[in-house]
């Protein structure tokens, strides 16, 4: 597929218009149509915004990509561009993150590997944050990174009802935000009464993920 091509591809997999998309690259909407029906390609500092912005590589942009590729993450299976780091299975109601057991080792970017020692993979369930990650990628989360206003994280409710939200620390208490295209998402807010017997509590930043690999380009 041509540059346009893979970012049709990856905003229809993030159900985004070509405005939504727009604002994420920093252009017009007019800027993404160009692309797409392949009449200017847009600049390498904008191809790294969009490949940073979805956590993939901007070589999953730039590249043809051929029918029976099965994953923008494909080209990690084997090599030594690529480290193990440990899928502890999903994020689930029910079950602490603690007591997971880890279920597979999955290839990521030795690079990211190697800035994230400490990280562990979750696979995204549900569509809660799907604006930004899909429903079935696999997030990387850190514990040992500070989470500051605004960011992902994985957090725990009550010690059990682990979920990814966007999280602002209040001095009374906490927001976590949904990013969904459902509005049956809420934001919910957590005062230090409700903490009292109901703690929240961050079980790890989100510093990457990979898409999903039933996705084609």
């Amino acid at each position: 597929m041509s540059i346009g091509k893979n970012i049709k591809k990856l905003r229809e997999i993030h159900n985004l218009s070509q405005k939504e998309l727009a604002e994420i690259a920093g252009v017009s909407d007019k800027a993404v149509s160009t692309w797409e029906n392949e009449i200017k390609e847009p600049r390498m500092g904008t191809i790294q915004k969009i490949a940073d912005h979805f956590g993939i590589l901007k070589s999953d942009i730039i590249e043809d990509k051929k029918d029976n590729v099965t994953s923008i993450r494909s080209s990690l299976a084997h090599g030594n561009d690529s480290v193990k780091m440990p899928l502890l299975g999903s994020i689930s109601a029910g079950v602490p993150i603690e007591m997971i057991e880890v279920q597979d080792l999955v290839n990521v970017p030795r690079e990211v590997g190697e800035t994230y020692p400490d990280a562990f993979l979750l696979e995204v369930i549900g569509d809660s944050m799907n604006k930004i990650i899909p429903e079935g990628a696999l997030a990387l989360l850190d514990p040992t990174v500070e989470v500051n206003n605004g960011d992902i994280a994985a957090v725990a409710v009550n010690g059990y009802d682990a979920t990814l939200k966007r999280v602002f620390k209040h001095q009374d208490g906490v927001t976590l935000e949904p990013l969904s295209y459902n509005p049956d998402h809420q934001t919910q807010f957590y005062s230090d009464k409700d903490m009292d017997h109901c703690p929240v509590s961050i079980k790890g930043k989100l510093v990457w993920y990979m898409a999903p690999l039933n996705i084609k380009f």
